[in-house]
């Protein structure tokens, strides 16, 4: 068992590592955008700016970055 964002943590430093159960309900995360028709999926936000909090630069955006060349 862990921490939901010590699981990602992990994941982008490459320290090898098994999670059984995370428990993200309790530790939300999402993206918001407005309405837009050429944005289906999450690959689609790569061209487009985004403002993420200070506390997302050191938890989950490195691995959406990194995953999906996002930049900020």
């Amino acid at each position: 068992m862990s921490y939901g964002m010590d699981a990602v943590n992990a994941v982008t430093q490459n320290i090898p590592k098994v999670t059984v159960a995370a428990i993200f309900q309790q530790d939300p995360r999402c993206l918001i955008s407005h309405p837009n028709p050429a944005i289906k999926i999450l690959a689609n936000l790569k061209v487009k700016p985004i403002y993420v909090s200070a506390s997302a630069k050191t938890t989950h955006w490195p691995l959406l970055e990194a995953k999906y060349w996002f930049y900020r």
